[in-house]
């Protein structure tokens, strides 16, 4: 007999309301509407299956009857679906034709069932639950199949094969938790009408936070409502109320343990949680309670973050020991990755807190370097006891969040570095916490140096040198500090600042004791090349000798390798040839020696740029160049070899990418203004050129440095400083051996006794050697004739000649007298 809405009312009539909460997407309505004769809505409880299946038969009125049946466990087992569903049938005035047992009298009842039917089924993730899934889905998609008068409805937890093979049957759409979840748009929407205050801006970020799960978003709205404001407090109970009634232990187990690493791989999944892990991580992604992601390290799956603290909670509430030993594994893949910061955060979370110690103390340096912030969230999480008697903790409590530029940095270091480790024979006092403080705040200042962190080197060995002067630590801290703030400005590019920590009168005190040179000393060692990199910088004519005194340690390390910058950086000042080849070299051979990545060797790399330029080796330089990622040292390098090649803007645009890097010293930001102000000049922005001049010489006088005014030529340094003399007597000139200045025009490699040219007359007249008249001359530089005619009158005039021939000849005989 036919089936009319008010034969099931009792059914109908619930499933017609809609839920005052509800909020569900407008496509998937429309899809609903469109009436497919299978529609398969999927997600995890709380996703709003049951909502927008209600609101969109609260709409329907096409005198179509509707069945609307809930399933219950009965339906678990094969046979008890089929008995629950032939029962809800009659019970609404379906007569089953009896063909033996309840499948095939249900089926082949409503396959022959002669009037048009909407059957829904929602909680079908009970269907066939310990037995038959497959046979179920199978039979139901056959009867739609068949009998075009019945369409299908089913609200699912769980992935079924009526999304596939029932899909490739009969028309059909496939709702999942894509489609289901909530997008901040429909968060405000719901929130304006239950009267709770919010903007888009809070909207999309709750929709984010809770993976945009429906039910959870509007436990928080609806309770929320009487005091307007959203409680994000009442969506963790929601979740955690949900989860502690998860029928199924293990599946339970599986969420508490996989939460614990903020995303995990199938693999790292089988470790911390092996019963029964692919098929339950597949059913969670299908669910829409894991996000995917592909990723270089293959796929990563993760919970929304609402859901994940969830979770935590209740880990630490209910199984604490599972979620140690979860950190345990964690700890030994993440060593096994070589990733410290992850290790000791997982040793700590495990409480084993005497590794995680063992670690900080190991890894001290490594740990500073590449995982500052790690390192004052580990000591946050150590018992206050314990954190109040190991000093590195507090140095990772009090001081590293104050140092300026914590964060890690894109250079490495060496954990074990000599340089480092020299410092604990320095320290006489006995062993003790304050010494113990003492070498990890200089060890901390090292390490920041190294990896060219120099602000917060600065800071560290400030600290150090505090703690020193008001007895807190061994008296030779004090010293020692201030020659790691000497070498720290050196290193920074700025010498005056680097000769005053020379002059402290405790580094004086202690270089005087020495009696014999001895390179294993990284006091006299540390002295002798802050020393030398700040006279080179300040092309004092006492840089010679003192880059001649700079002792050569014992150990092929950082330090030896700095000396052999220092040597490097002052051939390229001198401008004896002989001595830049040799040192290129030996900076070639000294990268060998150096860790890769380290900032000693970018360092190295950019002062073999700078020596292969001088030695009219542009092409080579750049192979340089291209070897090393960029960091603000490698740009400036870039920007160097762009202006020795001619090629301005690409000159231009390096240099202004060298200064945009937050990490880099005043040395590299004076050089980038030197040739932004060359490059501009050359490119014909005057105002530009002499802008960026401008900045340079500000920065040169507040520092001490000149070197970097040799990277343009003393024509143009002449006509920008004018007849200023404080900056004209920024003009480094190479200097020699016996401590004199030469002032060369880099353009000609010849002595800068000719009148000023610009950038442009320069070439022209260099062209003018080999082009006979202004035709050949602008064919090679890109110039109309009448440009260069107009360019060689200027010439003519500044040289008082007349003539090619006289041009020629005054050039002659000014390279005669070189």
């Amino acid at each position: 007999m036919p089936v009319t809405p008010v034969d099931s009312a009792s059914t109908l009539g619930e499933a017609r309301r809609p839920r005052a909460a509800a909020e569900v997407p407008e496509h998937v309505l429309a899809a609903l509407r469109s009436r497919h004769p299978l529609a398969v809505l999927r997600g995890p409880r709380g996703y709003g299956k049951t909502a927008a299946i209600r609101q969109w038969l609260s709409e329907l009125d096409d005198g179509v009857p509707v069945l609307y049946l809930t399933l219950t466990e009965d339906s678990n087992e094969l046979a008890g679906f089929w008995r629950e569903f032939r029962g809800f049938l009659e019970s609404h005035g379906i007569t089953i034709s009896d063909r033996g047992d309840d499948r095939w009298s249900v089926v082949t009842t409503l396959v022959e069932y002669p009037q048009r039917l909407l059957l829904v089924i929602d909680d079908f993730h009970e269907a066939g639950l310990d037995d038959g899934a497959a046979s179920i889905d199978d039979d139901l998609v056959e009867i739609v199949r068949q009998n075009d008068g019945i369409d299908l409805v089913i609200g699912t937890r769980t992935y079924r094969t009526l999304e596939t093979t029932g899909m490739l049957s009969v028309d059909g759409v496939v709702l999942g938790p894509d489609d289901l979840k909530m997008t901040g748009q429909m968060v405000h929407a719901l929130a304006q009408r239950l009267g709770v205050e919010m903007t888009l801006d809070q909207a999309q970020e709750i929709a984010l936070d809770t993976g945009g799960w429906p039910s959870a978003i509007r436990a928080g709205l609806v309770q929320s409502g009487t005091s307007g404001t959203f409680d994000s407090s009442l969506v963790d109970d929601y979740i955690v109320n949900l989860i502690t009634d998860l029928r199924f232990p293990s599946v339970r187990a599986f969420l508490l343990r996989t939460a614990i690493p903020e995303r995990f791989t199938s693999e790292m999944a089988q470790l911390i949680a092996p019963s029964m892990t692919l098929r339950i991580l597949r059913n969670l992604r299908n669910a829409g309670l894991l996000a995917e992601n592909r990723t270089s390290d293959g796929r990563m799956y993760s919970y929304a973050p609402a859901m994940r603290g969830a979770l935590l909670r209740l880990g630490r509430e209910l199984e604490p020991d599972i979620v140690r030993e979860v950190h345990h594994t964690l700890m030994e893949v993440a060593a096994s990755a070589r990733d410290l910061g992850r290790v000791l955060i997982h040793a700590i979370e495990a409480q084993e807190y005497d590794t995680a110690l063992q670690i900080i103390e190991r890894e001290w340096s490594s740990l500073l370097a590449t995982s500052p912030v790690v390192l004052v969230q580990a000591a946050n999480k150590f018992p206050p006891e314990i954190a109040a008697r190991e000093p590195r903790l507090q140095i990772a409590l009090h001081d590293l969040h104050a140092a300026p530029h914590a964060d890690g940095s894109s250079f490495t270091v060496e954990s074990g570095s000599a340089f480092a480790a020299e410092l604990s024979e320095h320290l006489s006092a006995p062993v003790g916490a304050s010494v113990d403080e003492s070498l990890a705040l200089m060890q901390w200042g090292i390490t920041c140096m190294l990896v060219g962190n120099l602000d917060a080197a600065s800071y560290a060995f400030n600290r150090a040198r505090t703690l020193g002067l008001v007895g807190g630590g061994p008296d030779e801290t004090v010293e020692l500090a201030a020659l790691g703030l000497a070498l720290s400005h050196a290193f920074e590019g700025e010498p005056e600042l680097a000769m005053r920590w020379l002059e402290d009168p405790g580094v004086i005190g202690r270089l005087a004791q020495v009696r014999e040179v001895d390179g294993r000393d990284i006091a006299v060692v540390t002295a002798q090349l802050a020393r030398a990199l700040a006279l080179t910088d300040m092309a004092d004519p006492g840089a010679a000798a003192a880059v001649a005194q700079v002792t050569e340690p014992g150990h092929r390390d950082d330090l030896w390798a700095a000396t052999i910058f220092a040597r490097a950086h002052y051939a390229a000042l001198s401008g004896e040839r002989s001595e830049i080849s040799r040192m290129a070299n030996e900076v070639r051979a000294a990268m060998r020696h150096v860790g890769r990545g380290s900032l000693i060797e970018v360092v190295l790399a950019s002062e073999l740029v700078e020596l292969l330029i001088v030695d009219n080796a542009v092409d080579v330089a750049q192979q340089v160049v291209n070897r090393f990622p960029g960091s603000a040292i490698i740009w400036a390098a870039q920007a160097k070899v762009e202006l020795a090649a001619r090629r301005y803007p690409e000159a231009i645009a390096a240099a202004n990418k060298a200064i945009s890097i937050s990490q880099r010293s005043w040395r590299t930001t004076v050089e980038c203004q030197v040739v932004l102000a060359s490059a501009e000049h050359a490119s014909g922005d005057e105002a530009a050129a002499r802008e960026a001049f401008r900045h340079a010489v500000r920065m040169a006088q507040g520092i001490g440095q000149r070197r970097p005014f040799l990277l343009m030529p003393k024509f143009l340094f002449d006509s920008f400083a004018g007849d200023d003399p404080k900056i004209a007597a920024l003009w480094p000139g190479p200097v020699t051996a016996t401590g004199q200045t030469v002032a060369v025009d880099p353009e000609t490699a010849a002595p800068s006794d000719l009148p000023t040219l610009t950038a442009r007359e320069v070439q022209i007249l260099r062209a003018l050697e080999s082009h006979p008249g202004p035709v050949g001359i602008g064919q090679e530089l890109g110039l109309s004739a009448n440009t260069v005619k107009t360019h060689l009158r200027a010439i003519y005039r500044k040289l008082g000649v007349s003539s090619r021939t006289e041009a020629l000849a005054a050039i002659g005989a000014s390279r005669a007298g070189a």
